[in-house]
């Protein structure tokens, strides 16, 4: 990271003085490679890859000390592809992050902007997907790989105090409270989440739920409306047309990580429901075991498993049959740090669909094998991924 400090002021009248101190960071993190794919659609393909491992991104934050444990902040960070310098998050400039807040030592930073929410910031590292990007859920629904965001947020986030952490969240919609289809709940969010580290152990749980997430009517609202962020908010790996239509979502989540030395064990579940304006509705209960072993201070080895369990119901043309598509993924990583800031990356990643997820069932709804943030589907029940790259970060 490259920072630079400037003090902004100091006033002396007499023996009173006023002393004010600004800092600001340039920081970074550019994430390229090469994946094969054994199948997608029907066809092999190897393609060049951006953001594998971390999302590609630049970006600004800063304080100002006023003196007695009060500061402002700020953090604005953008998306990008290295592929071919496209912006990520929809187009945004700074679409992974953009707030300002006011924190206090020894009580919390409160902030306003476009934010993670609190799953995300304190529940998301227990996960197979908080750590290493290629082990992302079915479809990242349970937003642990960081699939969308939240505009109009104020979030309340708590100094940690005797091993606790604490996260708040509401995100508006910005729409003047009205008839059916608008108003204060027309595309708006909330959450909350917690954490607890004590010596090897660290425990975190969570809640966030969304409200109209799509809504054509507000494209402004908390998750950006479908016109403005299609493709991003919801992640096309996502079955049953569940980037459309969705009423009320809710992610439930709980994890933990224990260390053994050298080792780390991890263990994640997240809840996710999908309400439907259509009165159907879609779960996922995604279990994630996850490990990491230091063999030297350079080389880590990561392993994942992942069963996601679904269910699908009140789907057209199934005459009331609650469909069960479930996935299995399994995720071998290897990490070399060549320096600090540099580091280069393998992994495989093999899933297999079985369940409803596998076969045709009434109404003609089948999901296949779908790798979460690898490219298309596989035009079978099992897909296999290959993924390597280099990250540098500044």
């Amino acid at each position: 990271m490259i920072k630079k400090t400037v003090v902004l002021g100091l006033v002396s009248i007499g023996s009173v003085s006023v002393h004010a101190q600004s800092s600001v960071t340039l920081y970074g993190v550019v994430d390229a490679g090469i994946a094969y794919t054994n199948n997608q659609g029907g066809a092999s393909n190897i393609q060049q890859t951006s953001g594998k491992l971390s999302g590609s991104r630049w970006g600004l934050k800063g304080a100002e000390d006023f003196g007695g444990g009060l500061q402002a902040v700020f953090t604005l960070e953008g998306g990008f592809r290295p592929s071919d310098g496209g912006l990520g998050q929809g187009g945004r400039l700074f679409g992974r992050s953009a707030y300002v807040g006011l924190g206090k030592k020894g009580l919390g930073t409160l902030t306003f902007g476009r934010q993670y929410e609190p799953i995300t910031d304190l529940v998301a590292q227990y996960s197979g997907a908080g750590f290493w990007s290629p082990a992302t859920h079915v479809g990242d629904n349970d937003n642990l790989n960081q699939s969308f965001r939240l505009n109009n947020a104020v979030k309340f986030r708590s100094d940690t105090i005797a091993g606790f952490t604490a996260d708040l969240l509401y995100a508006f919609s910005n729409q003047a409270n009205g008839g059916a289809g608008t108003g204060f709940s027309n595309n708006n969010a909330w959450g909350a989440s917690a954490n607890y580290v004590n010596g090897p152990l660290s425990v975190g749980g969570g809640y966030v739920r969304l409200n109209h997430p799509n809504a054509t009517s507000n494209t402004s609202g908390a998750v950006g409306g479908a016109t403005s962020t299609t493709g991003n908010d919801y992640s096309g790996a996502f079955f049953y047309g569940l980037n459309g239509g969705v009423l009320k979502q809710q992610i439930g989540a709980v994890g933990a990580n224990y260390s053994l030395g050298r080792t780390t064990l991890g263990f994640a579940w997240s809840h996710t429901q999908l309400d439907y304006l259509d009165g159907s509705s879609r779960k996922f209960n995604n279990y994630d075991v996850n490990a990491r072993y230091q063999i030297t201070p350079a080389a880590t080895l990561i392993g994942v498993y992942t069963f996601t369990d679904g269910r699908a119901s009140g789907l057209p043309g199934t005459s009331g049959q609650t469909l069960k598509p479930r996935w299995h993924q399994f995720t071998l990583g290897f990490d070399y740090a060549l320096s600090k800031r540099t580091d280069i990356y393998v992994s495989g990643i093999y899933q297999l669909a079985a369940g409803d997820a596998s076969t045709a069932t009434s109404g003609g709804y089948r999901k296949i094998a779908a790798i979460s943030n690898i490219g298309s589907a596989s035009s079978t029940n099992r897909q296999l991924a290959f993924v390597s790259g280099l990250r540098v970060k500044f």
